[in-house]
């Protein structure tokens, strides 16, 4: 102990002779300052976003730089002179002190080196997400279920070969150590033959694919499962039944192939998952998901009808009731039901499920997309959490947490959630588009386009896809493409408010309101209900300044009682009041709007109208004469936006509200750069530009002009394309 005592006493007396530490003490400092003026620095001057990156390790590089130096040379009044060689420290103890600063100085670069590469293997998680579900490296034991083919006589039993193979891919399921496919990926490929692409697809190594054929009153199934590398057979058996049961006998088959099949695998104990008590409550419930993964009305009213089936064979069948409960909500978004009615429902649903089964996954993921959209966010993400915990597999769960982390603009997070769950659901649609809209708000469009275009050339009569392509292709500024997707999704189901609804904004964007107002008036009559089309509706409203029109329906969206309403509906209520006030040049009542609209917590990542109400309100206030309060609020701001892109977040809405801040700060050269940005990032909404009272101190900018201009001949030209296309199309 005396001797490291004494190692320690030579080494402090050496360095404080050979001013190290003081000199180590004043770099910090500088260290300290620079990063500060940095920080500042960085958003004004429009530097790279890697320059920060540089200047810090740079920085940390400079430590045994300085220390060397410093060990080495003193500054004397005769200029700079070789230190004295070390007077306390014998030469082994000089030895020693370098190496101990050699792996100091190693371990914190270690430590700056995971850091910042897990920054930028976060900023790349997108490119993981993508590998995970085209690149080819299935696990050993895994298998994907094909839908058995119909080869009976009438080809009437198609509910008999789909509920065979989904009764063992259930079973499959439930086995430790075996990853299956999700039902809603593998059924992608029926009667698909290529087994090597479907291999590749599901990132498995194995599929059992059957069929079944009827006579009379027996039934003959057979079944094979086949190495998707080789596509040789593995295993092959044919079972002959009476069809006097039918759910004892898909029980009894199914149990009797997944037995063999687990036997098929390395490792694998032949233990099923336990059998439900009721299969008829089953075979209902899981009916009745298949049909809520499609999202349109009326297969939402199918899959409720389903559940209540289910609750009908068996009142103890918690899961029934939490797809109950998700079923509303979702009504609420997709079809034509008050959204806080939706929430009160699926609550009380809800808490029927958790008093039947405290451990329900199916209920904890209801109750974190309820919280979710009463802006719970924190109680909401503690739910999916534990719904997850409970089963990993539960794809819904995945689902509403990456929305829920995209909310918060947590993109890289949400990234990898993403990523978990397309592994175990690769082909899922409200996976793909999740990950898709990441890629674009991440800065990546065109792959975002390519990546929901993959998946329509397999289902090129999906909905989902099309109106989601038309979202994506709208937001770069793509208007005939975004267009031709909304009229094809309308075309396969015309009554749909939420295709409609996408159509409508679609023909907003080309500047064609007649067409838009009278396919919104049409849906409204049909689906009064529905906050989507409503709040496209006010859109146009504001658009043609029909502000009696606008305040009368925001009244009848809200109700009478606001302030009774969940938080964020007040913020939504006073966002949309503010807008109104703002259109209608009544700056006091607006500026009262928009403060309280303001976000609660700006600690987070905050989306495009928190930032659009804090930009009005400093703009509202620099107005009424209080300079000081509006140049806070856009230092709050311009952190929200340094936030997001630290994120990894480089949408149009950034520099569009960007814009806006170098106005308030009488910036106009800074902020047409930045509405240049935005426009470069596909920004077309000619119609905002002509609203938005906080940009008057540019109308007269030349280079505003210009832009303005182009964007609307981007426009012009775009709406007269689609009314060739539309004409065409019509004549055919």
């Amino acid at each position: 102990m005396g001797e490291r005592q004494s190692f320690f006493s030579a080494v402090m007396g050496e360095l404080t002779r050979r001013k190290v530490l003081r000199t180590l003490g004043a770099y910090a400092v500088a260290v300290f300052v620079v990063l500060q003026l940095m920080d500042a620095a960085v958003e004004p001057l429009r530097l790279p976003e890697w320059f920060p990156t540089v200047v810090v390790l740079a920085l940390i590089l400079g430590f045994p730089i300085v220390f060397v130096l410093a060990w080495q040379f003193d500054i004397t009044s005769k200029g700079v002179r070789m230190t004295e060689s070390a007077r306390l420290l014998r030469p082994g103890q000089t030895l020693a002190l370098f190496t101990v600063m050699l792996l100091a100085t190693g371990g914190l670069g270690l430590g700056f080196y995971q850091y910042y590469s897990g920054v930028f293997t976060e900023v790349t998680a997108q490119q993981a997400v993508e590998a995970a579900a085209r690149d080819y490296s299935a696990p050993e034991n895994s298998i994907a279920v094909l839908p058995f083919v119909d080869m009976s006589e009438d080809g009437d039993q198609a509910y008999l070969t789909d509920g065979m193979a989904e009764e063992i891919l259930n079973l499959l399921a439930g086995v430790d150590g075996l990853r299956v496919a999700a039902r809603t990926s593998s059924f992608a490929f029926r009667n698909e033959k290529d087994f090597s692409e479907i291999g590749r697809a599901l990132n498995v190594r194995s599929v059992l694919e059957g069929s079944i054929r009827t006579s009379g009153n027996k039934i003959r199934l057979t079944a094979q499962l086949i190495d998707v590398e080789s596509g040789f057979h593995i295993w092959s058996k044919n079972y002959d039944r009476e069809l006097d049961d039918v759910f004892a006998m898909q029980d009894d088959v199914a149990s009797a192939i997944a037995s063999e099949l687990v036997d098929s695998f390395d490792g694998l104990a032949a233990s099923p998952a336990m059998r439900p008590t009721n299969l008829a409550a089953f075979e209902a419930y899981r009916t009745g998901r298949l049909h809520w993964w499609r999202r349109s009305p009326a297969e939402l009213q199918q899959a409720i009808q389903l559940f209540a089936d289910a609750l009908a064979q068996d009142a103890q069948f918690a899961p029934a009731y939490a797809g109950l409960a998700d079923s509303y909500i979702l009504l609420s978004m997709y079809g034509n039901l008050d959204k806080l009615e939706a929430i009160d429902t699926a609550l009380g649903y809800i808490d029927k499920a958790l008093a039947i089964d405290p451990e329900s996954a199916e209920a904890f993921a209801a109750l974190g997309l309820a919280r979710s959209e009463i802006d719970q966010l924190d109680a909401a993400e503690s739910a999916l959490l534990h719904a997850i915990q409970l089963d990993e597999d539960y794809i819904p769960a995945r689902l509403w947490l990456s929305n829920l982390l995209e909310q918060q603009g947590r993109l890289q997070e949400q990234n990898l959630v993403l990523r978990d769950a397309m592994a175990l659901d690769p082909l899922n649609e409200l996976l793909v588009l999740n990950y898709a809209f990441s890629l674009d708000k991440l800065g990546r469009p065109e792959v975002a386009l390519d990546v929901v275009e993959e998946k329509l050339q397999i289902r090129p009569d999906s909905t989902t896809l099309l109106r989601s392509l038309s979202g994506l292709a709208m937001g770069n500024g793509r208007l005939v493409e975004a267009w031709d997707y909304a009229r094809r999704a309308q075309d396969i189901e015309p009554d749909n408010p939420v295709l409609i609804e996408q159509l409508a904004s679609a023909w907003m964007e080309l500047g064609e309101l007649d067409r838009a107002e009278a396919l919104l008036q049409d849906a409204m009559a049909a689906a009064s209900d529905n906050s989507g089309l409503k709040g496209r509706y006010l859109n146009l409203l504001y658009i043609e300044k029909r502000l009696e029109e606008a305040e009368s329906l925001i009244r009848d969206m809200f109700g009478p009682d606001v302030g009774e309403l969940p938080d964020n509906f007040q913020r939504q209520y006073h966002f949309q009041m503010g807008l109104l006030r703002m259109i209608g040049r009544e700056m006091d009542l607006a500026l009262a709007e928009f403060e309280q609209a303001l976000p609660t917590d700006t600690n987070r990542v905050l989306d495009g109208d928190s930032l659009f109400s804090l930009s009005m309100v400093a703009y509202l206030q620099q107005l009424a004469g209080d300079e000081e309060a509006a140049l806070r609020l856009v230092e709050q701001a311009e952190r929200g936006v340094r936030r997001a892109r630290l994120n990894g977040m480089d949408g149009s809405d950034l520099y569009y509200n960007e814009s806006i801040f170098h106005l308030i700060r009488g910036e106009p050269d800074q902020a047409v750069a930045s509405l240049q940005a935005a426009y470069e990032r596909g920004w077309r909404q000619a119609w905002v530009l002509e609203l938005d009272g906080r940009l008057d101190p540019l109308r007269g900018h030349p280079d505003f002009i210009a832009l303005e201009q182009r964007i609307q001949d981007d426009v012009d030209r775009a709406r007269r394309e689609v009314n060739d296309l539309s004409l065409s199309l019509a004549s055919t």
